[in-house]
């Protein structure tokens, strides 16, 4: 493939002091430039961040004009959006009608999920691009969100990075069993105030059997290299999103637990066995499921590891950030799909 010019738009979150330089966007924006793409980043938020003032009150219109600048400079092929709130409708249609040979598209990763949190105003912020990209990348499955056009609305997986997610957890044995971080927001890192979060019920009734290593809930917020620090002392990790599971939708987390070699655990009802095989996840029905077989495999450990290590490997393999940004290319550039893997053909 000829390496395109691309503009990659999402909050990089450079204010955080590289916090989480393990996000979605870092991890895509990785992959872009290893498939060979000359890439451009503007920070969104941090940009309104430091440039609001008086007469910029949110700092949106000097980001628009950043963007602009960008645009006449740099003459891109794709300007990818991840998320990128800080833009107005207005914003997008002066941008597809100057512009309307380059090749608009987004990346969206909260929920889309009716009975998940936030559904009404997840949905609104997709929406507001949605109209206007050529090719619309979500983690949700498209076949059970009625509202969204197939041909223009694909899924991919949360990317894994080779060169962030390093380590092997089944390598060797581990002090602590179980690996959980829960947030409203990887920046947040901890829960809302006074926010009802079904999850926090959940968490109170795994089993005591196991040692868990657990942060967010109790306002104990874990970033940075100490969030793999701190996940590199677990050999599992529990999957869990908020709300009622949507066929293929995960936060984040996934790609980290799976990445590093962690035995993770996966509601069934995520379908997440379309992809892995058995011996590679575990599934589980409901909370009594889940803790008899964290009970397992805490006693079975030769088990776990190869378990663990065949999830690590399958994950690597397919849901590589290599492999996500080409597909997101090759979509959103009208391109033939060369790679065919288990989730870009459903």
């Amino acid at each position: 493939m000829k390496p395109l010019k691309i503009i990659h738009i999402t909050d990089l979150h450079q204010r955080h002091g590289a916090r989480l330089f393990y996000s979605t966007g870092k991890k895509l924006n990785n992959g872009l430039v290893k498939n060979g793409h000359n890439v451009i980043n503007i920070s969104d938020r941090d940009l309104t961040n430091q440039t609001k003032n008086i007469f910029d009150i949110s700092g949106r219109k000097f980001l628009f004009q950043e963007i602009i600048k960008n645009i006449e400079n740099f003459k891109p092929d794709l300007i990818l959006f991840g998320h990128v709130d800080r833009l107005d409708e207005e914003n997008f249609y002066k941008l597809k009608e100057k512009y309307s040979s380059i090749k608009l598209a987004q990346w969206f990763i909260a929920p889309l999920n009716f009975h998940g949190p936030d559904f009404f105003k997840n949905k609104q912020r997709f929406f507001l691009k949605y109209q206007f990209c050529d090719a619309n990348f979500i983690t949700s499955s498209t076949d059970v969100l009625d509202f969204v056009d197939q041909k223009k609305t694909f899924f991919i997986p949360n990317p894994i990075d080779p060169s962030i997610d390093v380590y092997k957890n089944f390598l060797t044995s581990k002090n602590i069993d179980v690996f959980m971080a829960i947030s409203h927001g990887q920046h947040r890192g901890i829960l809302k105030r006074d926010f009802i979060d079904d999850r926090v019920h959940f968490i109170n009734k795994i089993t005591k059997k196991a040692r868990c290593n657990i942060f967010g809930y109790k306002n104990n917020p874990v970033w940075g290299q100490n969030f793999f620090k701190e996940l590199n002392k677990c050999s599992m990790g529990i999957n869990l999103s908020r709300g009622k599971p949507l066929k293929y939708y995960s936060s984040d987390r996934i790609s980290s637990l799976l990445g590093n070699g962690l035995l993770t655990f996966v509601h069934e009802d995520y379908q997440y066995t379309d992809f892995f095989k058995k011996k590679s996840i575990v599934t589980y029905k409901n909370l009594k499921d889940l803790n008899n077989k964290i009970v397992y495999f805490k006693k079975n450990p030769k088990l776990l590891k190869e378990t663990a290590k065949n999830g690590h490997k399958i994950a690597h393999k397919i849901f590589n950030n290599q492999l996500i940004a080409e597909y997101i290319v090759n979509k959103s550039m009208n391109f033939p799909i060369k790679k065919r893997t288990k989730w870009s053909s459903t």
